[in-house]
Protein backbone atom coordinates (compact mmCIF):
# COMPACT_ATOMS: atom_id res chain seq x y z
CA UNK A 1 0.00 0.00 0.00
CA UNK A 2 1.23 3.65 -1.16
CA UNK A 3 1.41 6.03 1.60
CA UNK A 4 -0.97 8.66 -0.29
CA UNK A 5 -3.67 5.43 -0.29
CA UNK A 6 -4.13 5.96 3.18
CA UNK A 7 -6.93 7.35 4.21
CA UNK A 8 -6.77 8.76 8.07
CA UNK A 9 -10.63 7.48 8.89
CA UNK A 10 -8.76 4.10 8.07
CA UNK A 11 -6.39 4.67 11.15
CA UNK A 12 -6.89 2.11 13.87
CA UNK A 13 -7.55 3.45 17.20
CA UNK A 14 -4.23 3.31 18.51
CA UNK A 15 -2.99 5.80 16.13
CA UNK A 16 -5.54 8.46 17.77
CA UNK A 17 -4.26 7.67 21.02
CA UNK A 18 -0.80 7.95 20.02
CA UNK A 19 -1.33 11.71 18.96
CA UNK A 20 -3.82 12.45 22.25
CA UNK A 21 -0.63 11.13 24.00
CA UNK A 22 1.61 13.65 22.07
CA UNK A 23 -0.88 16.23 22.42
CA UNK A 24 -1.45 15.55 26.08
CA UNK A 25 2.47 15.68 26.71
CA UNK A 26 2.74 19.00 24.36
CA UNK A 27 -0.10 20.71 26.43
CA UNK A 28 1.66 19.64 30.08
CA UNK A 29 5.14 20.57 29.07
CA UNK A 30 3.87 23.88 28.01
CA UNK A 31 2.25 24.25 31.57
CA UNK A 32 5.22 24.78 32.62
CA UNK A 33 5.45 28.37 30.52
CA UNK A 34 4.47 31.26 32.61
CA UNK A 35 3.42 33.02 29.58
CA UNK A 36 1.56 29.74 27.96
CA UNK A 37 0.27 30.37 31.64
CA UNK A 38 -1.34 33.51 31.50
CA UNK A 39 -2.99 33.13 28.15
CA UNK A 40 -4.94 30.06 29.65
CA UNK A 41 -5.80 31.90 32.88
CA UNK A 42 -6.60 35.46 30.89
CA UNK A 43 -8.63 32.98 27.94
CA UNK A 44 -10.89 31.00 31.66
CA UNK A 45 -11.69 34.26 32.63
CA UNK A 46 -13.47 35.49 29.64
CA UNK A 47 -15.24 32.22 28.72
CA UNK A 48 -16.46 32.54 32.62
CA UNK A 49 -17.37 36.26 32.51
CA UNK A 50 -18.96 36.25 28.97
CA UNK A 51 -20.51 33.09 28.09
CA UNK A 52 -21.34 33.99 25.35
CA UNK A 53 -17.73 33.30 23.94
CA UNK A 54 -18.52 29.76 25.00
CA UNK A 55 -21.55 28.98 22.58
CA UNK A 56 -19.67 30.67 19.45
CA UNK A 57 -16.30 28.30 19.83
CA UNK A 58 -18.53 25.88 20.56
CA UNK A 59 -20.67 26.20 17.55
CA UNK A 60 -23.41 25.45 19.14
CA UNK A 61 -26.80 25.81 17.15
CA UNK A 62 -27.21 30.09 17.39
CA UNK A 63 -31.21 30.45 16.57
CA UNK A 64 -31.07 34.46 16.48
CA UNK A 65 -28.22 37.05 16.02
CA UNK A 66 -26.91 38.00 18.93
CA UNK A 67 -26.30 41.72 19.20
CA UNK A 68 -22.75 42.49 21.15
CA UNK A 69 -22.27 45.13 23.08
CA UNK A 70 -18.51 47.31 22.40
CA UNK A 71 -17.41 45.73 26.04
CA UNK A 72 -18.60 42.18 24.61
CA UNK A 73 -17.12 42.77 21.33
CA UNK A 74 -14.14 43.69 22.67
CA UNK A 75 -13.83 40.57 24.79
CA UNK A 76 -14.55 38.00 22.08
CA UNK A 77 -11.79 39.51 19.81
CA UNK A 78 -9.35 39.39 23.54
CA UNK A 79 -10.59 35.65 23.33
CA UNK A 80 -9.65 35.33 19.69
CA UNK A 81 -6.20 36.77 20.17
CA UNK A 82 -5.44 34.76 23.72
CA UNK A 83 -6.46 31.63 21.50
CA UNK A 84 -4.57 32.12 18.57
CA UNK A 85 -1.52 32.33 21.00
CA UNK A 86 -2.39 29.50 22.45
CA UNK A 87 -2.42 27.56 19.18
CA UNK A 88 1.03 29.33 18.36
CA UNK A 89 2.70 28.31 21.51
CA UNK A 90 1.59 24.48 21.15
CA UNK A 91 2.24 24.27 17.03
CA UNK A 92 5.73 25.21 18.15
CA UNK A 93 5.96 23.10 20.98
CA UNK A 94 4.34 20.03 18.80
CA UNK A 95 7.47 20.82 16.38
CA UNK A 96 10.03 21.36 19.03
CA UNK A 97 8.95 17.35 19.97
CA UNK A 98 8.91 16.45 16.54
CA UNK A 99 12.72 17.44 16.06
CA UNK A 100 13.83 16.44 19.45
CA UNK A 101 11.80 12.47 18.75
CA UNK A 102 13.62 12.44 15.36
CA UNK A 103 17.63 12.67 17.13
CA UNK A 104 16.29 10.52 19.52
CA UNK A 105 15.54 7.59 16.55
CA UNK A 106 18.68 8.86 14.25
CA UNK A 107 20.67 8.13 17.59
CA UNK A 108 19.28 4.86 18.50
CA UNK A 109 19.92 3.97 14.60
CA UNK A 110 23.45 5.46 15.07
CA UNK A 111 23.11 7.45 12.39
CA UNK A 112 23.96 10.63 14.40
Amino acid sequence: MKIENVDIYDLPIWACAVVDEISETCKNRLKLSPEYSRILKESDELLFKYPFISKLIDRDKIEEPMKLSVKKAKALSKFLALDADREDYERIQLYLMGCQHTIEVLQLLELL
